[in-house]
C-alpha cells in the first residue's frame, strides 16, 4: 500500500498505471448491462409482488429519490472543510488534522468533488493549489489524504476511476490534460461525482 504522500502529477501517472493494468473490458461491460437487463425481464410485473425484503422495487426506489441531495449524490461522510483561508495553506499543514485513514476511494471521491465545489477549481494541470487554494482534480484528490480522509493508494483508486470515466467520454490522454484542455469548474465536478458513483457501485 502506498504511503508516502504523492505529488497531482504522480498520482495522474498512477491512476494511468493502474488503468493499463485493469481497465473495464467490453465484455465486462456486456455483463454488467447483461444483468441490469435481465432483471428488468424477470421482475414481475405486479408492483405489489415485487417484493425485496420487507419493500417493493418502487418503494425502495422512491426512498432512494428522496434521499438524493441536491449534487445528485448521497454524501458517504459529514463533510466539513476547514474554512475557506485554509485552502490556501500547503497540504503538510493539514496533515494534523487527520483521524482516519479506512475512507474508501469513493469516499475520497465525494470529498475531493466537495474541495472542488467550496475551494475551487483551477486549470493548470497537476497544481496542487494556486494562490487562491484552488486545485486541479489530482490535486484535490491529494488533498483528502491530507485531511485525513482515506490513504494515497486508494486516491490512486480513486483517480483511476476519474480516467475510467473520462475514458467512457472518449477522453484518451490524462487527468491533467482534460484538465487543462477541456474542463471547467463544474465539469470537473460532475467528473469526480460520477467517479464516486462508479466507485461506489463497485464497493470501493
Amino acid at each position: 500500500m502506498t504511503t508516502a504522500m504523492l505529488d497531482a502529477a504522480s498520482l495522474d501517472q498512477a491512476a494511468a498505471r493502474l488503468y493499463r493494468a485493469k481497465p473495464l473490458s467490453p465484455s465486462e461491460q456486456r455483463q454488467f448491462a447483461d444483468i441490469a437487463a435481465g432483471y428488468q425481464r424477470t421482475a414481475p410485473g405486479n408492483h405489489t409482488t415485487r417484493q425485496l425484503t420487507s419493500k417493493t422495487v418502487d418503494e425502495l426506489v422512491a426512498e432512494a429519490l428522496n434521499g438524493i441531495n441536491p449534487h445528485g449524490t448521497r454524501p458517504p461522510v459529514d463533510v466539513r472543510l476547514p474554512g475557506r483561508l485554509a485552502a490556501v495553506l500547503p497540504d503538510w499543514a493539514h496533515r494534523g488534522r487527520r483521524k482516519d485513514f479506512t475512507h474508501p476511494p469513493s469516499t475520497q471521491l465525494y470529498v475531493a468533488a466537495t474541495i472542488l465545489r467550496e475551494w475551487g477549481w483551477q486549470a493548470k494541470p497537476h497544481k496542487m493549489r494556486n494562490k487562491r487554494g484552488q486545485r486541479c482534480i489530482c490535486g484535490a484528490l491529494v488533498t483528502t489524504v491530507a485531511l485525513g480522509v482515506g490513504t494515497m493508494s486508494g486516491a490512486e483508486t480513486a483517480a483511476w476511476h476519474v480516467l475510467g470515466v473520462l475514458r467512457d467520454q472518449g477522453w484518451p490522454r490524462l487527468i491533467g490534460d482534460w484538465n487543462r484542455e477541456c474542463g471547467n469548474a463544474q465539469k470537473a465536478i460532475d467528473i469526480t461525482l460520477t467517479a464516486y458513483q462508479r466507485a461506489a457501485a463497485a464497493g470501493q
